[in-house]
């Protein structure tokens, strides 16, 4: 029986992996502006897209994809299409009241993600080659426009979500919420806390966990660095300040969890029912944030 912190956090990790895909999140912040045909999203996300040319290089929505997660999303209930009575077109989509909580939920994420992008985004940048001085020549910034406040805080979010988006990332802060542990210990920890129904028979590679420490170290998350004749496997790893902001900003966002909990593993279930849950773990290149204009 989980207690009500362990419920929360959880909640945290589930929702994390429902907007895992890397364009979920696109369609979520674009269709804060209103209901939108596939053809309307197609165009305002990639233009979000060319508007932050520097942070998501080549990156472009196809017309495929973009119906294949339509399809995904409707299925989990986060986006609908529009009544008749409405006078929206008849293909077009909006959020449901599930996803519109939950956007509500990532103000406070997108807050922290707003005061600690200047260390994430160059980070995020470095990783994927984009040079801050070499913009890609096919999308120039310059001809996209300015972004407004509120674009900007989404777009943050969506580089921090990058982050969290790395499947083990919030199973490692979370685990090291009550104190500093050796890496073995984390990973045991992280293990035996992973809930089967949900996520299958995957499961914490001690390499994906390296890299994953590595990653959350650099984003300023984390603490591991061996002290002197220490050797790396027992220098103990720990959150910084911004760490444990992270886990108070995601408080709403566990709240929502709980608030949905059935709908949230309902959706969870059915898309590892439809991808299999037992595909080989890799640790994934950073897509793109999924900012939008």
């Amino acid at each position: 029986m989980l207690n009500d912190e362990l419920r929360h956090l959880r909640g945290i990790g589930m929702t994390v992996e429902l907007i895992r895909n890397k364009w979920t999140y696109a369609v979520l912040v674009a269709l804060l502006d209103g209901a939108m045909s596939p053809s309307e999203l197609l165009l305002h996300i990639n233009r979000g897209n060319v508007r932050n040319a520097d942070l998501l290089n080549e990156w472009v929505l196809h017309e495929k994809t973009l119906v294949e997660t339509l399809r995904r999303m409707e299925s989990e209930g986060l986006i609908r299409r529009c009544p008749a009575s409405t006078r929206c077109k008849s293909t077009a989509r909006e959020l449901t009241s599930l996803s519109k909580e939950l956007m509500e939920a990532l103000h406070e994420p997108a807050s922290w993600a707003t005061r600690h992008v200047g260390l994430l985004l160059p980070n995020l940048q470095a990783r994927r080659g984009v040079q801050l001085d070499q913009r890609p020549s096919a999308r120039p910034v310059a001809a996209a426009g300015k972004r407004t406040p509120s674009q900007e805080r989404w777009r943050n979010l969506g580089v921090a979500l990058t982050m969290l988006r790395l499947r083990w990332s919030f199973p490692v802060i979370a685990g090291l919420r009550n104190g500093p542990l050796r890496p073995t210990d984390l990973a045991v920890i992280i293990n035996e806390g992973i809930d089967r129904r949900i996520s299958g028979q995957r499961t914490l590679s001690d390499k994906v966990l390296w890299d994953t420490l590595h990653r959350l170290s650099a984003d300023g998350v984390i603490i591991h660095e061996a002290r002197k004749r220490e050797f790396a496997g027992t220098a103990r790893c720990s959150l910084t300040g911004s760490g444990r902001e992270l886990l108070t900003a995601l408080a709403p966002v566990g709240e929502w969890a709980v608030r949905h909990e059935d709908e949230i593993v309902e959706a969870l279930r059915t898309r590892h029912r439809g991808t299999g849950s037992e595909a080989t773990e890799q640790l994934p290149p950073d897509g793109p944030s999924g900012t939008v204009d």
